[in-house]
């Protein structure tokens, strides 16, 4: 079932959608809908993006000792970011929390669904809790651009106005989330999304996962892929810029581990976003090499995207010292491209080098 919940819905039996797995990639025109989401307006199917549902006497607890933010800060009106690492303080995945009809529910990439159901679940023991797939039960939907965001309010009623806030009724919860326009993802019963789809669909492009993930590195938010699980300490891939780690509330999984980096280590590598010149495939945990100086660099690759007229949008783990030394033209890379990089909607503080 899609994930905007009706066959009918416009689009999605149309012809030229390229899928990837069982998510939409695009629905033929990639360079359009990266366009269209950047720069004009545009409604996504999310289908790529799973939902776990955490239900039971002890849920907020038993997330409370998994999750490195504080599940307290939760509620009917505010969304948060958070991240579940191994032992070892590694980033297992990263979640969306928010509420929907009063359920805590957990975004995450659809590619790391089983696996991370499988291993919070070891977790559970005697706890009064639950973890179920609910991806099914809920339709998906994001929207992005002026005239999107004016169709939903007419469609909805009042948006929420600041980032991470929510507005809900009975069948539909929204979420302003990260970006420079008005960015919106919408769960909810199927009926009621696919009506939203079809209305917004009258004055904004249909487009793909892959559009979307261009937003989230616009705004420099890490997406963990299956080939870079347990690779990155919450600090790496900048989770404690955007508010995704606590460092007041106590112990969860890894929090050792994350507490020593942030006040008795140095931080050495950073996430930041650039331009990649090259033109062959890249993707989550690819590596370029780096001919820098005082040292040859290795540079890790989160996230990428391909744009329009050449390159790939990349969001890449590399040394602080390497990034701080970058001229305006770009970190020369081993096989001669370039990677230029840019500049991030959030600070990072600024460290020694």
């Amino acid at each position: 079932m899609s994930a905007v919940g009706n066959r009918r819905s416009r689009d999605l039996g149309a012809a030229g959608i390229a899928r990837r797995g069982s998510c939409i990639a695009h629905f033929g025109d990639p360079t359009g809908e990266a366009l269209a989401a950047r720069e004009g307006d545009a409604v996504f199917d999310l289908q790529h993006l799973a939902l776990i549902a955490v239900e039971g006497a002890d849920a907020q607890a038993f997330l409370q000792g998994q999750l490195t933010n504080d599940l307290g800060e939760v509620d009917a009106n505010r969304a948060q970011p958070s991240a579940w690492c191994s032992s070892k303080g590694r980033v297992l995945t990263c979640f969306l929390i928010f509420l929907h009809r009063g359920c805590l529910l957990l975004q995450l990439p659809a590619t790391l669904l089983e696996t991370a159901l499988k291993g919070m679940r070891m977790y559970v023991l005697r706890a009064a809790v639950t973890l179920e797939d609910v991806s099914q039960s809920w339709a998906r939907m994001g929207a992005v651009g002026d005239r999107a965001e004016s169709r939903l309010r007419e469609l909805f009623g009042e948006l929420p106005e600041r980032t991470l806030a929510v507005r809900s009724n009975n069948d539909v919860t929204i979420i302003r989330v990260p970006g420079a326009r008005p960015r919106y993802e919408i769960v909810g019963a199927h009926e009621a999304v696919a009506s939203l789809w079809n209305g917004c669909r009258e004055v904004a492009a249909a487009a793909g996962a892959d559009a979307w993930e261009l937003l989230d590195i616009d705004a420099g938010i890490a997406s963990i892929a299956p080939e870079t699980r347990d690779a990155f300490v919450p600090q790496m891939i900048n989770l404690d810029r955007i508010g995704a780690v606590s460092f007041t509330k106590g112990c969860y999984v890894g929090q050792e581990i994350v507490a020593r980096t942030q006040h008795l280590g140095r931080i050495k590598r950073r996430m930041y976003r650039a331009r990649w010149s090259g033109s062959s495939h890249i993707g989550p945990g690819s590596t370029l090499d780096a001919t820098a100086e005082p040292a040859p660099a290795r540079i890790q690759i989160v996230n990428a995207g391909p744009v329009a007229g050449g390159g790939v949008d990349v969001l890449a783990v590399l040394p602080i010292e390497v990034a701080g030394r970058a001229p305006d033209t770009g970190l020369v890379l081993s096989d001669g491209t370039r990677l230029v990089l840019q500049t991030l909607p959030y600070p990072l503080e600024e460290e020694p080098v």
